[in-house]
């Protein structure tokens, strides 16, 4: 549950990172900033796609995190904003093939 927590968290944010880098039009100067870190979550947005496909399979899974960490007495809000954040992508389930534009732009979208 702590790898699930940090690694399903973090691309989540990638994924609300760039798209607000998108939305100022410093797409590029995040992904050169995310360069010189030792991690490739943000200088690598290709895998968006892959996130995306499986987010439906990860908020439930985010779920099990916030109630491992409140039966550790930590807090949840990290793991719960995850899963919410996650289900903006529901309509992108098992599509790994989508454009990351598309990817980014459901962060956007109504929910239904």
């Amino acid at each position: 549950m702590a790898f699930a927590s940090y690694q399903k968290a973090a691309r989540t944010l990638a994924g609300v990172a760039h798209a607000l880098a998108g939305a100022h039009g410093v797409g590029e100067q995040l992904t050169a900033e995310a360069e010189v870190m030792v991690s490739a979550i943000l200088s690598d947005p290709g895998y968006l796609p892959s996130v995306a496909a499986r987010a439906w399979r990860w908020a439930p899974e985010m779920e099990e995190v916030a109630d491992t960490l409140r039966a550790a007495d930590l807090p949840t809000d990290l793991a719960e904003a995850t899963a919410g954040v996650l289900t903006y992508w529901e309509k992108d389930r098992g599509q790994y093939d989508l454009p990351v534009a598309h990817v980014l732009s459901q962060l956007r979208s109504e929910r239904n």
